[in-house]
């Protein structure tokens, strides 16, 4: 899934274990320890790995070779580090090897962008047969967002069942939306037209003569390499391949549009390949990030062939993209006139995650300004803490559990936040909260975390029911950490702020 850039674009759009960085490194032996560039991003970054980062970030200025540094565990169990060569599920960023491999087959006189695909897949309605290469390339075919969710499996022959009976709902507009479906078509069509395996094609012809050695599905000898486990809400949901992924690879729902793994390194040794002609000449680079007719993504980006390219609010270009499944996150962000490329990837859920090569930018750009702690730091707690939001939420919990009328209306007095009072009469309040109670009643916790030190969920079985249900308690510093909002989410959603 590809998530808008935001700041620095000119767009409307058991416990964690926080470790300092377990690398730095500058290739090929450069050392620049005096340009103060790089000394605020080397700062900042740490300050992100102190709040929660995990994963491998890639910095290149005009300054020299790249700087990597990285952060947290790719495997939490085992106690191994992330390092410059860990394998991250880099998601939607998948979908510009795909564009690229169109744009060779091109090359080789085996298409041309503006076929129909009814030329290469018969028996197909006409309204299907009639998409064109590159409205698929675009987001402009027309087609859903996907044929399936992410976790289900399902074969090509199955994708082409489904294809076959998607309905669009109007012709192609010439406007992007998004789409993985049209870029999972686009992997099969690679098959159909080259007699290869969509991995095997993409190795011999974008990633071999990249000199990348640790991108791909199942073609990498992963046996030989620290692939990432991907962790959310305080736990550990395994490696890429450990989950919905067929032998040969990913599930058809996802194959060729995202899941693809790579390393921080491979990903700027397909950057700098991408400078020259070995893999795509000079005129088709220009279709792949300028492809004619013109598709605007949105607020002032364009489409090119599985790329975004942006103005950016430093009057530079931008070509970007990114990817994320909800616990791999992976950022690419590439400005070619001005020697400078960012590659963030990350192997554990945390807010802030999408904003962080935002902040390097800034630090590039608008040095020296300094760039924004964005990462909100997680804790995993086996128990609540015990200090003034613990006891606290421990309150609340004995309330929705035994609380009387009297009870409510006290609590409310001695540990609600005047905002909350403000916006809610106490009438409306206890009512809340006594609903609240006959919802879920005694509670068995099982997962806390805490946020910023001032923001507490947790995950619990509601006794009466043994249902599964979330409770948020955000605490207002400014107020002795009273509580200023209270959100549940259970079998039937109820918030209230």
């Amino acid at each position: 899934m590809v998530k808008k850039y935001n700041l620095f674009l000119s767009l409307t759009v058991g416990s964690v274990l926080l470790v300092a960085s377990a690398c730095t490194v500058r290739e090929n032996g450069a050392s620049h320890p005096e340009d103060p560039v790089l000394q605020t991003i080397d700062r900042y970054l740490d300050g992100e790995g102190e709040n929660g980062f995990s994963g491998t970030v890639l910095v290149k200025t005009p300054a020299g070779a790249p700087l990597i540094k990285c952060y947290g565990m790719a495997n939490e169990e085992l106690g191994i580090p992330n390092n410059p060569d860990v394998v991250y599920n880099i998601g939607s960023i998948t979908k510009q090897f795909t564009g690229a491999a169109i744009l060779k087959l091109q090359m080789m006189g085996k298409l041309t962008v503006s076929d129909s695909i009814s030329k290469y897949i018969p028996g197909l309605p006409t309204e299907l047969g009639s998409i064109t290469f590159h409205q698929l390339l675009t987001h402009t075919s027309g087609l859903p967002f996907d044929f399936g969710s992410n976790t289900e499996i399902i074969t090509r022959d199955e994708l082409l069942n489904r294809f076959r009976q998607t309905t669009i709902d109007k012709k192609p507009t010439g406007r992007s939306n998004y789409s993985h479906a049209g870029y999972n078509i686009l992997g099969v069509l690679i098959e159909i037209i080259t007699g290869m395996d969509y991995e095997a094609f993409i190795h011999q012809y974008l990633f071999k003569p990249a000199g990348m050695k640790r991108t791909g599905y199942r073609t990498p000898d992963w046996a030989n390499s620290v692939v990432a486990h991907g962790y959310r809400f305080c736990n550990d949901w395994g490696k890429p391949m450990d989950s919905g992924w067929l032998d040969d690879g990913p599930s058809w729902t996802r194959r060729a549009s995202g899941g693809m793994l790579s390393t921080a390194t491979d990903l700027y040794a397909w950057h700098l390949a991408l400078l020259g002609n070995d893999i795509l000449d000079e005129k088709s680079k220009k279709q792949y990030y300028y492809p004619e007719p013109a598709v605007q993504a949105w607020g002032n980006s364009a489409s090119g062939y599985g790329w975004l390219i942006v103005k950016s609010v430093y009057n530079t270009e931008v070509i970007a993209h990114n990817g994320w499944n909800g616990m791999f996150f992976a950022d690419f962000l590439r400005y070619i006139k001005e020697d400078i490329t960012i590659i963030v990837l990350s192997n554990r859920f945390r807010d802030g995650n999408d904003l962080l090569a935002s902040e390097l930018a800034k630090s590039v750009f608008k040095y020296p300004q300094k760039p924004d702690l964005v990462g909100r730091k997680t804790v995993c707690l086996d128990t609540l803490p015990n200090n003034r939001i613990g006891t606290l939420t421990r309150n609340f919990l004995d309330l929705l559990a035994n609380g009387s009328d009297t009870d409510f209306r006290n609590f409310i007095k001695q540990d609600i936040a005047s905002q909350m009072i403000k916006k809610y009469s106490n009438d409306a309040l206890v009512d809340s909260l006594q609903s609240l109670q006959n919802k879920s009643g005694a509670v068995k916790v099982r997962q806390i975390r805490l946020y910023d030190n001032r923001i507490i969920t947790l995950d619990v079985l509601q006794l009466k029911d043994n249902q599964e249900a979330s409770m948020v308690l955000l605490f207002d510093e400014n107020e002795d950490y009273r509580i200023r909002r209270i959100s549940y989410s259970g079998p039937e959603d109820r918030k209230f702020r």
